[in-house]
């Protein structure tokens, strides 16, 4: 693998660089079609050829000074291998007993693979609430870190014998490749399949499908026929690697898509030739390079829901302002308030954001908002909330009014003026109990598409600005003090 096309990292941040000494981050997902494979008589196997490829694709890179993080699927399948079972357990403690039956047994090949090309591994099993708890992220990457500076290959996977939720889909391991990938701060992440491509359409089944050889933006891809995993043995398909490449790229890490059953496409992509595979190409968020951490954490954690935002809501992202309650249109799924949810602008995904308020208290005061807009048949515009915000309190005016038609001797004194404002702070303070009027801070809105990503450039040259603002929230002080032992 030449270095002359070697495609270089997006950044190089202190952290890192203490870590690696100069070498690249790759992370690589492997997944059950990749590890398993049929005998002649149609018996699934270990593909121990396959598998030691693989290996010495990871043995180059580390002779190059480069570090790799396995990510591996395949405990449930090398588990059935184990037992004898001919088809994959349907059932929850089904697939949780292949599960704990097939982790020792795979990690007892890879670490007999990797000591013939005298490579230490070290197991690392996780789960979501690991990503999703600050603390125990800082931890995993601390321990990833740890293990790169001692030159040992981390093999992850997901702790299926005790994630009970996320078995029931196991393509959720691409994912957490993806949210790996940006924790570690990586240069690349691979995702493998049975594919060498990214298709217009699936190969399989349409004849004039043709290869993709480079993606600059994964929200603008209209590919059909994405469907889920082939094999009996694996839950994963297509369209979760393109959510995790999606989420790796807006982390500043390069996605490639590539054949499983061919790993030296690996090397290909990295030397910079297009025929290794599909390459997603990295595009930094200006959010993650602004929050740090924070912003990485925010990537790599589950959403919980969507939130639709209007123009107004939109502009506001871009302009790196918080979010206020009055740009929300929709509000679906069952999220808590701290928790990860998807901005969509026009039906399509402009951001990730911790949100303040839960999805039932967003919901139940969009419906207030709706029974309470005047109707107008005449299709004129209501300038109620206008008026208001200048502070015109339209609904006194109009009874004074009334109240002069009929004779009452009345003015709107600065007194009373000053009594109505007063009585709308107080009906304000009332109603704003379930739904903070700023319904996610700035510093907790991550930029994830490439679109928004444009926009928001053109913005900053516009006001002749070479950094986005930045509404902080009220721990955004705290948590700035303390990057320097985080970071």
């Amino acid at each position: 693998m030449a270095d002359a096309g070697r495609k270089q990292p997006a950044k190089s941040p202190p952290r890192r660089a203490n870590v690696t000494k100069g070498g690249q981050i790759h992370v690589i997902k492997v997944g059950t079609s990749t590890l398993l494979t049929n005998d002649e008589n149609g018996a699934q196997q270990a593909n121990l050829s396959n598998i030691a490829r693989l290996i010495e694709v990871i043995a180059a890179l580390r002779k190059k000074g480069d570090h790799v993080i396995l990510v591996s699927s395949g405990a449930v399948g090398m588990g059935c291998l184990k037992l004898g079972l001919k088809e994959r357990p349907q059932n929850l403690g089904g697939k949780q007993a292949m599960a704990a039956a097939g982790q020792s047994r795979l990690m007892r090949l890879y670490e007999d693979l990797f000591r013939v090309v005298n490579l230490q591994v070290a197991q690392l099993l996780i789960v979501r609430e690991d990503f999703s708890d600050k603390l125990r992220f800082r931890a995993v990457r601390s321990t990833i870190d740890e293990l790169i500076r001692l030159g040992v290959v981390p093999i992850v996977n997901e702790n299926d014998s005790l994630a009970a939720p996320h078995l029931s889909n196991f393509g959720d391991n691409d994912t957490m490749a993806a949210m790996t990938a940006a924790l570690v701060e990586a240069d690349w992440l691979f995702l493998a399949t049975d594919v060498h491509f990214l298709y217009t359409a699936n190969p399989k089944t349409d004849p004039s499908a043709k290869p993709i050889y480079v993606v600059k933006d994964v929200a603008s891809l209209q590919i059909a026929g994405l469907e889920a995993s082939s094999s009996q043995w694996g839950t994963g398909g297509m369209a979760t690697k393109l959510i995790a490449a999606s989420i790796a790229v807006c982390a500043g890490v390069h996605c490639g898509l590539v054949n499983g059953a061919e790993p030296e496409r690996i090397g290909q992509l990295i030397a910079g030739n297009r025929e290794g595979g599909t390459h997603f190409e990295a595009r930094l968020s200006p959010d993650v390079i602004g929050e740090g951490m924070h912003g990485r954490w925010i990537l790599a954690l589950p959403l919980a829901g969507r939130v639709s935002i209007g123009p107004a809501g939109y502009n506001s992202v871009l302009r790196g302002n918080n979010l206020l309650f009055r740009d929300v249109l929709t509000a679906s799924g069952n999220f808590e308030p701290d928790q990860a949810v998807a901005l969509v602008s026009e039906g399509k995904e402009v951001a990730r954001a911790l949100l303040r308020s839960s999805c039932a208290s967003i919901a139940d005061a969009l419906k207030k908002r709706a029974d309470a807009q005047p109707s107008d048949k005449l299709g004129l515009k209501d300038f109620t909330s206008e008026l208001r915000a200048a502070g015109v309190f339209l609904d006194a005016y109009r009874s004074w009014r009334q109240g002069s038609h009929r004779g009452a001797k009345g003015e709107m004194t600065g007194e009373k003026i000053k009594q109505l404002g007063e009585q709308k702070g107080v009906e304000e303070n009332e109603g704003s109990s379930s739904v903070s009027e700023v319904v996610a801070w700035a510093s907790d809105i991550i930029l994830t598409s490439v679109g928004a990503m444009n926009e928001a450039e053109k913005v900053m040259s516009s006001t002749h600005s070479n950094k986005r603002g930045r509404s902080a929230s009220p721990d955004a002080l705290e948590r700035k003090s303390s990057k320097v032992n985080t970071a």
